[in-house]
């Protein structure tokens, strides 16, 4: 079996959405997102573009590993503080 490439924010990152997305389906913005990822997990997320980057390679290493499921809920669940998509395959 490959070993994942995520690192823990990343790995946060897809448990949050799929949780969110498959029970809520609700959007969250990155302050929100920061403030879940310090909280929830006791870790320091990116700020700006590095939390939007941490979500596009969350993204790509969950197809990477043949969950297309979480991926499309990294995309569907995560939005731009002007509510645009934050990451958008």
């Amino acid at each position: 079996m490959k070993k994942s490439r995520m690192n823990a924010v990343m790995r946060a990152i897809t448990e949050i959405a799929y949780t969110v997305w498959n029970n809520y389906g609700r959007h969250i913005r990155p302050s929100e997102l920061r403030r879940i990822i310090r909280t929830r997990y006791g870790l320091v997320a990116g700020e700006r573009r590095g939390l939007f980057t941490q979500i596009r390679y969350a993204y790509h290493y969950a197809v990477e590993e043949g969950n297309q499921g979480i991926a499309d809920c990294i995309a569907s669940c995560f939005i731009k503080e002007n509510g645009e998509y934050a990451y958008i395959p």
